[in-house]
């Protein structure tokens, strides 16, 4: 379950094609239904999100965007609204806004298990704000099996640019429910009015039986491991085409490279001492590498 502290306390009131499934309904944001009751608004056809509720004050979170998809003829853009004086983050999900309580659960029913999640996103940050994407696969008894949350960089993202983010298991179980929740503000409480998050052609990637077979990944190494301001990504494989995503403990993206055969050097001299995951996709999208960097300064 995801609660929105605060969420609304005037409630208490391809080029990447992700890939569709039940548990990611509408991927590409293509149809939504109209409601002409308020003035007027669209909604995403088989997800959730606070329009119903806000538009009742006057205000949209969840809005059809088709003046600049990254696919299609339309994407989601969600805004941080100031509400009668209250900020209120923009949620679109799978499952279902509580607004009484100010919690999202629920989900749709599901039980397989994918490796990674993927799609396309832009975000206009105010104040160092930034949004975020999770998905959480869940057993009978509401057990968090698996989750993947992608959070954004505190600085506007002007355009199209994709993330993929792999998902980590905590159980053996298999799934009967996953969740996909996206947010235009990270935290009710350092929420800023004016923050949007575009989202569009979301998915789930899964890695093809005998994957180690496919890729010999000892053929792809990165170094050198610790470092201070550069390191070597050597793709010996027969896959000409790699992506390399570097990420911090929190889940922000502050790398991203595409990888061809040969040696492929990445400067890091921007980047603060710390702990660094990376991981490594083919063509497909799917993860077939995954890491730690360790930078010294």
């Amino acid at each position: 379950m995801k609660h929105f502290t605060t969420l609304i306390l005037i409630f208490s009131i391809s080029l990447l094609q992700a890939q569709t499934n039940p548990a990611t309904p509408n991927a590409n944001f293509e149809h939504w239904t109209h409601v002409s009751a308020h003035g007027g608004y669209d909604d995403p056809n088989q997800w959730q999100c606070l329009n119903p509720t806000l538009e009742t004050f006057g205000f949209t979170s969840c809005i059809k965007d088709s003046t600049n998809p990254f696919s299609g003829i339309a994407a989601a853009r969600l805004i941080t609204q100031n509400v009668i004086f209250q900020i209120a983050p923009a949620a679109l999900t799978t499952g279902t806004i509580n607004t009484g309580n100010q919690t999202i659960n629920g989900g749709l029913p599901y039980t397989l298990r994918p490796d990674s999640i993927i799609g396309w996103y832009m975000y206009t940050s105010v104040g160092g704000d930034n949004g975020d994407c999770e998905f959480y696969l869940f057993g009978a008894t509401r057990d968090t099996i698996g989750q993947a949350f992608f959070k954004t960089p505190t600085s506007t993202v002007g355009s199209w640019t994709r993330f993929a983010y792999p998902i980590t298991y905590s159980s053996m179980a298999t799934p009967d429910t996953a969740l996909w929740i996206f947010s235009s503000s990270l935290s009710a409480t350092s929420a800023q009015a004016g923050s949007q998050l575009y989202v569009d052609s979301i998915g789930l990637v899964f890695a093809p039986s005998g994957i180690n077979n496919l890729i010999n990944t000892e053929l792809i190494t990165v170094g050198p491991n610790p470092t201070r301001n550069l390191i070597s990504i050597n793709n010996g494989s027969f896959v000409k085409a790699l992506f390399f995503t570097l990420t911090d403990i929190t889940g922000r993206k502050v790398d991203e490279e595409k990888i061809a055969s040969g040696t492929t050097n990445v400067a890091l001299s921007g980047l603060a001492g710390g702990v660094y995951i990376y991981s490594i996709q083919d063509e497909k999208n799917t993860v077939i590498k995954t890491g730690k960097i360790v930078i010294q300064k």
